[in-house]
């Protein structure tokens, strides 16, 4: 488990606002909903690196958006990732 550390940060209120709202809204704390924005922004950049690194400088916009939603890093992917996992498995025809 990480080690967590208090502070205090300063938001404009419309950003607070709308942490809040998602916080109500997905039943999580203020902080969990900064650290996942946090986390997701630290996953862009490694992924920005990645593709420095590798001198893809011809890759398109929606090709991020592809590798974005493919690893999961979008509210689209992370929504179809959520749906799966709660949509009825079909029986396997198994018999145990």
């Amino acid at each position: 488990m990480a080690t967590v550390a208090k502070i205090s940060v300063s938001l404009s209120s419309d950003d607070l606002a709308w942490a809040k709202q998602r916080a109500r809204r997905e039943g999580k704390s203020l902080s969990a909903v900064v650290s996942e924005a946090l986390l997701r922004q630290r996953k862009a950049d490694a992924l920005d690196e990645l593709l420095a690194d590798l001198g893809t400088d011809d890759i398109t916009e929606a090709d991020l958006d592809a590798i974005r939603t493919e690893l999961g890093w979008t509210a689209k992917g992370a929504n179809a990732r959520k749906k799966a996992a709660r949509a009825p498995r079909k029986p396997s025809g198994r018999r145990q």
